[in-house]
Protein backbone atom coordinates (compact mmCIF):
# COMPACT_ATOMS: atom_id res chain seq x y z
CA UNK A 1 0.00 0.00 0.00
CA UNK A 2 0.92 3.60 -0.48
CA UNK A 3 2.10 5.53 2.53
CA UNK A 4 -0.27 7.40 2.49
CA UNK A 5 -3.37 4.90 2.32
CA UNK A 6 -1.17 2.94 5.08
CA UNK A 7 -1.19 6.34 7.70
CA UNK A 8 -5.33 6.63 6.55
CA UNK A 9 -6.02 2.81 7.15
CA UNK A 10 -3.79 3.01 10.44
CA UNK A 11 -5.64 6.32 11.64
CA UNK A 12 -9.03 4.23 11.01
CA UNK A 13 -8.14 1.24 12.81
CA UNK A 14 -7.47 3.23 16.32
CA UNK A 15 -10.67 5.45 15.68
CA UNK A 16 -12.92 2.11 15.25
CA UNK A 17 -11.00 0.76 18.13
CA UNK A 18 -11.70 4.25 20.13
CA UNK A 19 -15.59 4.28 19.03
CA UNK A 20 -15.98 0.11 20.22
CA UNK A 21 -14.28 1.46 23.77
CA UNK A 22 -16.45 4.09 23.92
CA UNK A 23 -19.81 2.01 23.36
CA UNK A 24 -18.34 -0.61 25.64
CA UNK A 25 -17.65 1.20 28.76
CA UNK A 26 -20.33 3.99 28.21
CA UNK A 27 -24.10 3.70 29.77
CA UNK A 28 -25.39 0.82 28.86
CA UNK A 29 -28.68 2.90 27.27
CA UNK A 30 -26.54 4.21 24.47
CA UNK A 31 -25.80 0.97 23.16
CA UNK A 32 -29.23 -0.12 23.22
CA UNK A 33 -30.48 2.82 21.65
CA UNK A 34 -27.91 1.61 18.54
CA UNK A 35 -29.01 -1.74 18.95
CA UNK A 36 -32.07 -1.45 18.77
CA UNK A 37 -32.06 0.45 15.41
CA UNK A 38 -29.18 -2.21 13.73
CA UNK A 39 -31.12 -5.13 14.92
CA UNK A 40 -32.86 -5.92 12.20
CA UNK A 41 -30.29 -5.53 9.91
CA UNK A 42 -27.96 -7.46 11.94
CA UNK A 43 -29.69 -10.43 13.88
CA UNK A 44 -32.48 -12.70 12.96
CA UNK A 45 -35.06 -13.91 15.65
CA UNK A 46 -33.57 -17.28 15.63
CA UNK A 47 -29.81 -16.71 15.62
CA UNK A 48 -30.17 -13.97 18.74
CA UNK A 49 -29.76 -17.11 20.80
CA UNK A 50 -26.65 -18.56 19.86
CA UNK A 51 -24.34 -15.42 19.70
CA UNK A 52 -24.02 -11.80 19.70
CA UNK A 53 -23.55 -11.44 16.43
CA UNK A 54 -22.75 -7.59 16.57
CA UNK A 55 -19.79 -8.53 18.56
CA UNK A 56 -18.16 -10.28 15.80
CA UNK A 57 -19.22 -8.32 12.72
CA UNK A 58 -17.73 -5.13 14.77
CA UNK A 59 -14.97 -6.79 16.11
CA UNK A 60 -14.34 -8.61 12.40
CA UNK A 61 -14.18 -5.00 10.76
CA UNK A 62 -11.77 -3.38 13.65
CA UNK A 63 -9.24 -6.55 12.62
CA UNK A 64 -9.52 -6.16 9.37
CA UNK A 65 -8.64 -2.88 9.93
CA UNK A 66 -5.68 -3.42 11.76
CA UNK A 67 -4.99 -6.59 9.19
CA UNK A 68 -4.36 -3.99 6.41
CA UNK A 69 -3.52 -1.39 8.64
CA UNK A 70 -0.30 -3.64 10.30
CA UNK A 71 0.38 -5.97 7.14
CA UNK A 72 3.81 -6.61 7.59
CA UNK A 73 3.53 -7.21 11.19
CA UNK A 74 0.12 -9.43 11.95
CA UNK A 75 1.43 -10.49 15.76
CA UNK A 76 1.30 -6.95 16.81
CA UNK A 77 -2.48 -6.89 15.06
CA UNK A 78 -3.30 -9.85 17.03
CA UNK A 79 -1.68 -8.79 19.77
CA UNK A 80 -3.79 -5.20 19.73
CA UNK A 81 -7.09 -6.65 18.51
CA UNK A 82 -7.37 -9.89 20.92
CA UNK A 83 -5.72 -7.79 23.61
CA UNK A 84 -8.35 -5.03 23.17
CA UNK A 85 -11.13 -7.34 22.89
CA UNK A 86 -10.13 -9.18 26.98
CA UNK A 87 -9.29 -5.63 28.25
CA UNK A 88 -12.38 -4.28 27.13
CA UNK A 89 -14.48 -6.93 28.64
CA UNK A 90 -12.52 -7.09 31.91
CA UNK A 91 -13.32 -3.14 32.14
CA UNK A 92 -16.98 -3.69 31.41
CA UNK A 93 -17.23 -5.17 34.82
CA UNK A 94 -15.84 -1.97 36.79
CA UNK A 95 -18.93 -0.28 35.34
CA UNK A 96 -22.05 -0.53 37.26
CA UNK A 97 -24.80 -0.98 34.46
CA UNK A 98 -22.60 -3.45 32.49
CA UNK A 99 -21.02 -7.18 32.60
CA UNK A 100 -18.08 -8.65 30.60
CA UNK A 101 -18.59 -12.26 30.00
CA UNK A 102 -16.18 -14.68 28.83
CA UNK A 103 -17.87 -15.80 25.94
CA UNK A 104 -18.62 -11.77 24.69
CA UNK A 105 -15.00 -11.68 24.86
CA UNK A 106 -14.89 -14.84 22.93
CA UNK A 107 -16.95 -13.37 20.11
CA UNK A 108 -14.95 -10.36 19.86
CA UNK A 109 -11.38 -12.24 19.41
CA UNK A 110 -12.78 -14.65 17.18
CA UNK A 111 -14.20 -12.19 15.34
CA UNK A 112 -11.64 -10.06 15.20
CA UNK A 113 -8.88 -12.88 14.03
CA UNK A 114 -10.92 -13.47 11.30
CA UNK A 115 -11.05 -10.00 10.15
CA UNK A 116 -7.11 -10.17 10.66
CA UNK A 117 -7.16 -13.00 8.40
CA UNK A 118 -9.86 -11.98 5.93
CA UNK A 119 -7.24 -8.90 5.74
CA UNK A 120 -4.08 -11.36 4.69
CA UNK A 121 -6.11 -13.20 2.49
CA UNK A 122 -7.17 -10.50 0.48
CA UNK A 123 -3.56 -8.94 0.45
CA UNK A 124 -2.06 -12.25 -0.92
CA UNK A 125 -5.02 -12.29 -3.54
CA UNK A 126 -4.19 -8.71 -4.59
CA UNK A 127 -0.45 -9.67 -4.50
CA UNK A 128 -1.08 -12.91 -6.71
CA UNK A 129 -3.09 -10.84 -9.55
CA UNK A 130 -0.49 -8.08 -9.36
CA UNK A 131 2.69 -10.45 -10.49
CA UNK A 132 3.44 -10.85 -13.58
CA UNK A 133 2.41 -14.75 -14.77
Amino acid sequence: MKRRTTQFVIAAAWIAIIAIAYATLTHVGFVYAIYFKLAPYLMRPAMRTYAHFEHIIAFAFVGALFGFAYLRRPILAFGIVIGAAALLEILQTMTPDRHGTLIDALEKMAGGSAGILVARAARRFWSAKDSPS
